[in-house]
């Protein structure tokens, strides 16, 4: 019975004209080489076909240096053979007899791999710019009773009351009128001096979709419920974008 791993003389030669062309060889496996590379002119021929079918793949490219980390990640995934198992090195040979054409193809593309620029590192997005809107609340009258303007990225509120809004009697409390009807307590909020406060972040969605603001007076002490005034409405605006 055939040995399976048993290769001829001449596919083995052919095979180590292809590692000495590819220097793949170990020093002193390579240094025998060439001395035989010097005395026989087949094993001459044999290794001068493999330079010209090798050199060949890089004709047309322009040189490309390099990127510093393409050799290191070369190296480091280079696995040396074992001189202790001859089949090992029996099989590489015949495989790389019978692949000739995979091996050319796959140098090909390392070719046009090497070639290529290092890709330039894609900027990430600029953040969209924050949302301003503004609001100007009047009373029943139609007097100034507020200004607000809300910064929807930092979720800063900045009220300016007029001196229509003082009140001996109520305590201002700020609402969110939604689009889709109702309106979400933002809170009580200074009517006789200019403000600012911090939206949490419950009423970050909100505040980013409401169409209008009032105030409502409510009695000292008296917390509404969130989305009912108890005291009446005073004051109101239309939310507008900058």
């Amino acid at each position: 019975m055939t040995d399976p791993t048993e290769i001829d003389g001449k596919d083995e030669d052919l095979a180590l004209a292809g590692e000495l062309a590819l220097r793949v060889l170990s020093p002193e496996d390579e240094a025998a080489a060439r001395a035989r590379e010097a005395a026989d002119p087949g094993f001459a021929a044999q290794v001068d076909a493999w330079n010209e079918r090798l050199g060949g793949l890089a004709d047309g490219i322009a040189p490309v240096e390099p990127s510093p980390w393409v050799w290191p990640r070369v190296e480091a995934g280079l696995v040396p053979p074992s001189a202790a198992n001859d089949n090992s090195v029996v099989f590489w040979r015949r495989w790389a007899i019978g692949s000739t054409g995979m091996l050319a193809a796959s140098l090909a593309a390392v070719i046009v791999l090497l070639a290529q620029p290092t890709p330039a590192p894609i900027a990430p997005p600029a953040p969209p710019p924050a949302v301003i809107r503004v609001a100007t609340l009047t009373l029943e009258s139609g007097a100034a009773a507020m200004t607000l303007v809300y910064d929807a990225g930092s979720g800063e509120l900045y009220l300016a009351p007029t001196a229509e809004m003082a009140s001996d009697t109520g305590v201002p409390h700020l609402w969110l009128v939604m689009p889709e009807g109702g309106v979400q307590l933002v809170g009580a909020v200074d009517g006789s001096a200019t403000s600012r406060r911090s939206l949490g972040q419950a009423l970050f969605g909100p505040a980013g979709t409401a169409n209008a603001v009032a105030v409502s007076m409510e009695a000292p002490g008296h917390t509404p419920a969130p989305n009912k005034p108890d005291g009446p409405v005073v004051a109101q605006g239309v939310l507008q974008r900058l």
